[in-house]
């Protein structure tokens, strides 16, 4: 049985998700930067925030699956699902919009890499989207955008995690024997985050905007929109304007594995990778 919290519990839930990202970034980067291993010392700023993203892009996944793929779960109408408000939704947004506002937004000030135009404007839509679902309207399909689609996130954050890892095995010893099977484990997690962007991010998130426009043009003429009208327009400008970063970032994908070739660590940005920033400005 998933979680369940209603309107009068979010920000506490907010706080509390939000606060143990944070500590676990402090703590994480504390005890790395102490670990005798360079690989995991060098940058610990940066590796702890890889590791906490893994961890919650997890969590996030677990439940919003729970949810999305449970037949159960699902409501039976357009009403029920564009109107219907779900506890375990809202436990969702809570716990992703804490950690969005209390971690991965400071965090970006922090460490230079992390400060991308696309990327900060895409975690600030989704921290509003989050906000909407834990406040106002936790509904079903919500268990996709902001639960079940982050499951494409996890081997592209274990591909950021091992190619940080062979960076800096190689800054420190450019021959080091480590480098071919550190090479291998990024290739590995680039290969699988490459497809399930594609499954995920392209074709799951297709059908699931086309199912949100069906249901919410069903249900705006009818009385059970009444009251909720403007934010059921907003989610599908909300929708239409993710999904069109996400084929914005598929652009970008295709263009770096056309020039480059499958392998290696997914580009920062195809236009600026490996430019400038210097090891001296990580974290």
């Amino acid at each position: 049985m998933l979680p369940a919290i209603g309107p009068q519990h979010v920000w506490r839930t907010a706080a509390v998700a939000g606060l143990t990202a944070l500590t676990a970034q402090l703590g994480l980067t504390a005890i790395l930067r102490r670990h005798p291993d360079k690989a995991w010392s060098s940058k610990p700023g940066i590796v702890a925030y890889r590791l906490v993203a893994l961890i919650f892009g997890s969590v996030l996944t677990f439940m919003g699956g729970a949810l999305f793929l449970n037949p159960a779960c699902w409501p039976t109408t357009a009403a029920a699902v564009m109107t219907g408000h779900n506890g375990s939704v809202r436990v969702l947004g809570a716990v992703l919009f804490g950690q969005l506002v209390l971690w991965d937004l400071p965090t970006a000030a922090f460490i230079k890499r992390l400060r991308r135009p696309d990327l900060i404007l895409h975690h600030v839509g989704l921290a509003l989207v989050a906000f909407i679902a834990m406040r106002f309207m936790p509904l079903f399909y919500y268990s996709w955008f902001i639960g079940l689609s982050e499951a494409s996130t996890l081997p592209l954050a274990a591909n950021d995690l091992f190619d940080e890892l062979h960076r800096n095995v190689e800054e420190s010893d450019a021959n080091s024997p480590r480098l071919p099977g550190l090479a291998s484990w990024r290739d590995y997690c680039q290969y699988a985050a490459a497809a399930s962007f594609v499954l995920v991010r392209v074709l799951g998130w297709a059908w699931v905007v086309f199912l949100l426009f069906r249901d919410t043009r069903a249900v705006l003429p009818s009385a059970a929109s009444i009251g909720v009208r403007g934010l059921l327009r907003l989610q599908l400008g909300f929708a239409a304007a993710f999904y069109a970063l996400q084929l914005f970032w598929l652009k970008k994908l295709v263009a770096y594995t056309m020039e480059s070739g499958l392998g290696g660590a997914v580009p920062d940005d195809t236009l600026t990778w490996q430019q400038g920033w210097t090891a001296e400005e990580e974290a």
